[in-house]
């Protein structure tokens, strides 16, 4: 009997990236969903829901809010250039992680957090022309500070980003390359 080879890091990488990747898209429609339901969001609304829950008064509550734009609501109503753009950056992201090389973990952990959050977003523009978001961060009272509601699948393109940023800032380097 002999022992199979073990398998390669890369492969084991890719692995770990696709698992990622399905368990932040469960995680965000199913959050978008509950939040859907619990804060009765509809379509039609276009402002969401007037019912919230306050997680944490003065600080963190839960409200309704239907995203016709990108980041900040940014280019609001350009549904369909932003759709194309998703679905480029998505495959572009997707091209990415399969085909490093890269043996840092830290890397795919981060495209695979990127690509997750895309398709979670790119699932709400695709079916309602708009995204659900719903997590709000506050200060006290709305009128001093309030940052635009979010969801999960933009924490998770956030964290992404910020991880790759790290990694670019304060990764380990290999020698430079010797110019003869």
């Amino acid at each position: 009997m002999t022992d199979a080879p073990p398998v390669p890091r890369s492969r084991r990488l890719k692995v770990l990236a696709i698992v990622i990747v399905v368990l932040g898209v469960v995680a965000d429609l199913w959050t978008k969903a509950d939040m859907q339901d619990r804060l009765g969001m509809s379509p039609d609304q276009p402002h969401g829901s007037e019912r919230e829950i306050h997680v944490i008064p003065g600080y963190v509550k839960l409200a309704g809010n239907w995203n016709t734009g990108v980041t900040f609501g940014m280019a609001a109503g350009w549904t369909q250039p932003i759709l194309l753009f998703t679905c480029a950056a998505s495959l572009g992201i997707l091209a990415w992680l399969l085909f490093t090389r890269s043996t840092s973990r830290a890397l795919h952990v981060a495209l695979a957090l990127i690509l997750s959050g895309a398709l979670g977003n790119l699932y709400d523009r695709w079916t309602w022309h708009k995204v659900r978001d719903f997590l709000v961060v506050y200060w006290k009272d709305t009128a001093i500070w309030q940052w635009p509601a979010f969801n999960v699948a933009d924490s998770l393109i956030v964290s992404g980003v910020i991880l790759i940023l790290w990694l670019e800032l304060f990764g380990r380097r290999g020698e430079p390359a010797r110019v003869p």
